[in-house]
């Protein structure tokens, strides 16, 4: 079932994307160039703090709890951060289909409760033949 949001839920949405996206690829050099087999400190909190953003996203939607969490004082391998973080994505994916306009009716590739007031001033201002 789609589910209508905020326009500003897109926003963080997308803002999360960003974050998730950086944090992939320097997780992916630090892997690369460090020798040790645990994750800095720096990069582990600042997982957590993103990976605690996208909870609360997504904490209405049908599995969010299976979302991992992590401690950032934690030592966490480079191999399970890169897990973390993967689904992480999946859950933006998900959130995003979720609340997507499938049928393309509102012109927007989001249902949002903008799009819909937009969508409805267009349809009073120009009535049907």
């Amino acid at each position: 079932m789609v589910e209508i949001i905020s326009f500003l839920k897109v926003i963080e949405h997308g803002r999360l994307c960003d974050q998730l996206r950086g944090l992939r690829r320097r997780l992916g050099a630090a892997g690369r160039e460090t020798a040790g087999p645990v994750a800095s400190p720096t990069l582990v909190a600042a997982a957590a703090t993103l990976l605690a953003d996208i909870y609360r996203l997504i904490s209405r939607e049908p599995g969010a709890r299976t979302l991992p969490r992590l401690d950032p004082r934690q030592a966490v391998s480079h191999h399970q951060l890169a897990a973390m973080l993967a689904d992480a994505d999946l859950k933006l994916a998900l959130y995003r289909d979720a609340h997507r306009d499938h049928d393309g009716e509102t012109g927007d590739d989001w249902l949002t409760i903008e799009g819909l007031e937009a969508l409805n001033d267009r349809r009073e201002t120009y009535p049907r033949d």
